[in-house]
């Protein structure tokens, strides 16, 4: 049997982007093993192996699955369920993930989701491991579901701008922020990739998407305890674009602080700053979430920091890590660019990390028997 002592998952989603880099990084994850993959009538039936490869990097060699379509989301999980999967990992679109999460939540799964539609709900925690660990605690009180457990993943632009401001507002204190970016055509996923290659450009203003980054910021930034968020008091503006690269997100950020600083105190704070997913060394976790580099303007390398090598199926820190550069202080006045991986640290890497943290702080327990309860202290 394949995935022999490593927890089963399945992924909701077999042809986008997302899914098959979730598909890239478990199928040879020494944690997790991927038992299952569920798409749109269009694939199911066809062996994951079959289906066309959205990724630059080489397919890895895949386990046989086929793939199976959601149909009815109670069988589904039911299925799940007797196939011993604990995790499922979402990157379906928000239709069908309004229908679907939930009910394989309230099934008794561990759902972590990519869907906008579960990052605002109070009782769902909008958590980027290196940021706002501590928001996991909303779980104590998520009764909705019975044993089984949601957790929202932010927007893929928000994490970069998250990991490089929560240090600053946790060790000074942020009153403003000011806020630019350059989003790459992957961000709008496999089929805005494929116009571009058929040149059919998609540039200018994303509709939405400075609101989504906006209240996702003020969320990550902000407090809870177990009964919901109280966001954080910052005034943010945001204005984001697309352009012509296929990827990497790039973010000119100005913040005002709550008080003076040095260029050396932020690039110690920068530099120090750790979350519990580097105490904890987890297998996707880079030691240094926050990487200075010289020219962010050069995407392309930048997006890359974390790993050894650029091979993200191989090396499960490749990519995982933030860039920092360009960075400018004068008085209480801080300006500087970032630089992520849109589909890797702000998505599919990202979801797995996730997983990889609910498990070493025992929040999922993968037991033999698929009736008996996996959840344990948060």
């Amino acid at each position: 049997m394949g995935g022999l002592g490593r927890v089963r998952c399945a992924i909701l989603g077999s042809r986008g982007l997302v899914a098959q880099r979730i598909l890239q990084r478990v199928v040879n994850h020494h944690w997790l093993y991927p038992s299952a993959v569920i798409g749109s009538p269009e694939t199911a039936g066809k062996r994951i192996s079959d289906l066309p490869w959205s990724l630059d990097e080489r397919r890895p060699d895949l386990p046989e699955i086929t793939v199976r379509e959601i149909g009815d989301p109670e069988s589904l999980a039911e299925d799940l369920i007797s196939e011993g999967i604990r995790i499922v990992f979402s990157a379906l679109p928000e239709g069908p993930a309004e229908t679907t999460e939930e009910a394989l939540a309230g099934a008794g799964l561990i759902v972590i989701s990519h869907s906008i539609i579960h990052r605002m709900k109070e009782h769902v925690p909008l958590v980027i491991p290196e940021a706002n660990h501590s928001h996991l605690q909303i779980l104590s009180s998520q009764n909705q579901y019975g044993e089984g457990r949601l957790i929202s993943c932010s927007n893929c632009m928000s994490v970069p701008l998250a990991i490089t401001l929560s240090p600053l507002n946790s060790e000074i204190g942020i009153r403003g922020i000011s806020i630019s970016t350059e989003q790459s055509l992957s961000g709008g996923g496999r089929e805005m990739l494929s116009r571009r290659d058929d040149g059919n450009l998609h540039q200018g203003e994303i509709e939405g998407e400075a609101d989504s980054v906006r209240s996702e910021l003020l969320r990550i930034l902000g407090n809870t305890n177990s009964e919901g968020y109280t966001n954080a008091a910052i005034d943010i503006e945001v204005c984001c674009e697309r352009v012509d690269r296929k990827h990497g997100h790039l973010a000119r950020i100005d913040v005002t602080l709550e008080r003076e600083a040095s260029a050396h105190e932020i690039v110690q704070i920068w530099s120090k700053h750790t979350s519990r997913a580097q105490e904890l060394d987890l297998p996707s976790a880079c030691q240094e979430p926050i990487h200075f580099v010289s020219d962010p303007n050069n995407v392309e390398d930048s997006r890359w920091v974390g790993g050894v090598i650029r091979s993200p199926g191989d090396d499960l820190r490749a990519a995982m890590a933030v860039a920092v550069g360009d960075i400018h202080v004068s008085g209480n006045r801080i300006s500087y660019t970032t630089v992520a991986d849109n589909t890797i640290r702000g998505a599919a890497g990202y979801s797995v990390l996730m997983a990889e943290l609910l498990l070493a702080e025992g929040m999922i327990h993968d037991t033999g028997h698929p009736q008996t309860s996996y959840l344990g202290p948060t």
